[in-house]
């Protein structure tokens, strides 16, 4: 009695109304890591591969992660996260560094939208962006496990300047995922302490942000279209 006690409020504590949601929810998970894959995300290539099998196999992986990350978009939430982006006065991007390099690419498309885009690395010392949010700023918080470094102290003081969070983050609840106002599913296949490179995750998080600015641009298409080509 007092184990189904104690591990009942270790379920509600992970968001779960007990036992029988968490099992339902570990099962999905474990049927999506495990569904075939023809290149493993986490070691795409091995020891006898030559140049060309590596190649080959990045091409799949590559192929198989943007098919994966469009299979977990639900339309609502890009709707949702499309609408917060077009309505807010600036956009505030939080993640480590890797993610801030691709992030990159997306500030610089969305200024030619004329649209500002602040970007914070979570992996130094957070900079006073956070401090200097409210309602008409959009957090776009970025984490692949959800649970990082200074991540609970950046959503806590988000929320208080009532500022709306938009995750990317894997396919689990996580910190991240609970605390936003939409969440955006990575591909998930790489497991944190054996993967021998980002690959699959910074390829889908970069599809994600291309959807994201291609959905902005779209809103005002021609006008965009014009801007563009006179830049």
């Amino acid at each position: 009695s007092n184990l189904y006690l104690s591990m009942s409020f270790y379920f509600k504590k992970l968001g779960y109304d007990g036992w029988n949601e968490f099992k339902e929810a570990y099962l999905k998970e474990l049927d999506y890591l495990y569904l075939n894959q023809e290149v493993d995300a986490n070691i795409p290539f091995v020891v006898n591969d030559d140049m060309m099998n590596i190649a080959y196999n990045l091409c799949i992986l590559e192929r198989e992660t943007v098919q994966d990350t469009y299979s977990l978009i639900q339309h609502d939430d890009l709707q949702k996260a499309i609408r917060l982006l077009r309505d807010c006065e600036q956009i505030d991007i939080y993640g480590r560094t890797p993610h801030i390099h691709i992030a990159r690419s997306f500030q610089s498309r969305m200024s030619i939208l004329h649209r500002h885009v602040h970007l914070c690395s979570l992996s130094d010392e957070l900079d006073s962006t956070y401090l200097m949010s409210d309602d008409q700023h959009i957090a776009i918080v970025i984490s692949y496990s959800g649970h990082a470094s200074q991540m609970k102290h950046l959503l806590e003081k988000l929320k208080e300047k009532k500022t709306p969070i938009i995750a990317i983050t894997n396919i689990e609840d996580n910190d991240l995922s609970l605390a936003a106002d939409v969440t955006l599913r990575m591909s998930s296949r790489e497991l944190i302490y054996t993967k021998i490179a980002d690959f699959s995750s910074s390829l889908s998080l970069k599809y994600l942000l291309d959807i994201l600015y291609s959905c902005i641009f779209s809103l005002h298409y021609q006008e965009n279209l014009d801007s563009c080509i006179k830049i």
